[in-house]
């Protein structure tokens, strides 16, 4: 294991136990993961009336999506409410920047033969048993052009949708409440992604909006989803809220990207999104 993955594993940590402890921003537990970590999610502004969702971590070598949205956390500033989850999939991201060394012995085995006998596991996406998370949700589910049916280090859609308990727990927590918008932080490519085959007009309409709306702030390149399916993203999108999945870092850079590139990354994002989440508040108050 790298050292710049292991400063990246205790960052990541120290960073959640800060914002744990921040008495400015409600944070609570949503459920366990597989390995029985916990599902955390966090909260500011106003629980009044609709809310904002933000995400990262689903994928486990993109842990730069962490630390981007928990930035964000630190210094969100809007009345309107908004919900954030910075890691998804803690199992996922605990394998990829620690190996196994915290990974319960009923499944040693099995992720070592899913990573073809390698102990190293730094472009594992997956979860704890080698689902990936992004393709179990119940949006077309299986009918992405790279999907696979055997566990591994990715694409593998589970054996049914939302088969997992890191996504259950996380649509349990979402159904409680009413979105305006939802922001999924991925990496890499600078790329916003948006238009769902499967939502219906008026949602492919308001995410094709506040997509362009975005691209021009961040200078990210919009593009239409093709080919991929049972994301988070397609799944809200599907069930009427907005949704647009967010690629941060130059496609230059490796996975997993180093926490050393963070700064950079992250200076496109917060006034961006600021923007934005003003700009969709007004667009859903004038289409009333």
């Amino acid at each position: 294991m790298s050292v710049i993955g292991d400063c990246d594993y205790e960052m990541l940590h120290q960073n959640l136990q800060k914002l744990k402890e921040d008495k400015t921003i409600d944070c609570f537990l949503y459920g366990k993961s597989l390995y029985g970590n916990d599902l955390i999610a966090f909260h500011k502004g106003d629980y009044g009336g609709k809310q904002f969702l933000i995400t990262g971590g689903i994928h486990a070598r993109e842990y730069i999506s962490c630390f981007v949205v928990i930035k964000l956390i630190q210094e969100y500033d809007l009345s309107c409410g908004c919900f954030f989850i910075p890691l998804l999939n803690p199992d996922g991201v605990d394998i990829c920047l620690n190996g196994l060394k915290n990974v319960p012995n009923d499944y040693v085995e099995l992720l070592l033969r899913l990573n073809n006998y390698s102990t190293d596991f730094s472009m594992w996406k997956a979860n704890g048993r080698g689902v990936d998370l992004n393709v179990n949700f119940d949006a077309l589910w299986g009918k992405g052009k790279f999907n696979k049916w055997l566990p591994g280090s990715e694409n593998f859609v589970g054996e049914c949708p939302c088969s997992e308990v890191e996504n259950i727990a996380l649509l349990k927590l979402i159904k409680r409440f009413d979105l305006f918008l939802s922001l999924a932080y991925h990496s890499k490519g600078e790329v916003i992604y948006h238009g769902f085959s499967g939502a219906n007009k008026d949602v492919k309409h308001k995410i094709k909006v506040f997509a362009r709306f975005f691209a021009k702030l961040t200078g990210y390149k919009r593009l239409i989803s093709k080919n991929s399916v049972g994301g988070l993203s397609d799944y809200l999108s599907l069930h009427g809220i907005p949704s647009l999945t967010v690629e941060v870092g130059n496609d230059a850079l490796s996975h997993p990207i180093s926490y050393k590139f963070l700064n950079d990354i992250y200076s496109k994002h917060y006034q961006s999104v600021k923007k934005l989440f003003n700009f969709v508040r007004e667009y859903d108050r004038s289409s009333q």
